[in-house]
């Protein structure tokens, strides 16, 4: 039996997005040449862009510029690069324009679990000593 890769729902999901954002606009955006999935390490607001550790056993760090065009979406709502938030799971639908890596389409497709919280160490604070037996009489 063949396993299908953690990573591919999200890519179909992904394609699905930049198809219909291609079919809806008014000139033809070229395809984007990759997609890619992972979580969302960095929001750079200054140089609008983007930074991904992408899926997959020591996966990589992938940056990408967003663009003008660049479409940002979660829960099927448009979103804007401000909404981000590290942590979040990502798909990019990534196209190259001259020697940079330009981000068509960011589709925010849910959030890291967060680990569970680990047990507490034991108490700094002074043991109280028990009470004393109370004396007859």
């Amino acid at each position: 039996m063949r396993r299908v890769p953690a990573f591919a729902p999200w890519a179909a999901l992904a394609l699905a997005v930049v198809a219909r954002a291609a079919a809806t606009a008014e000139a033809p955006a070229p395809l984007p040449a990759r997609v890619m999935a992972g979580e969302l390490t960095r929001v750079d607001l200054a140089r609008r862009s983007v930074s991904i550790k992408t899926d997959g056993r020591d996966g990589p760090e992938v940056d990408a510029a967003t663009g003008p065009d660049t479409r940002f979406v979660s829960r099927g709502r448009a979103v804007r690069l401000e909404d981000l938030r590290p942590g979040d799971r990502v798909v990019l639908a990534l196209g190259d324009e001259g020697d940079r890596r330009l981000a068509r389409v960011v589709k925010v497709v849910g959030r890291v679990a967060l680990p569970a919280p680990s047990p507490s160490a034991p108490s700094s604070a002074v043991p109280v000593p028990p009470a004393a037996p109370a004396s007859p009489g």
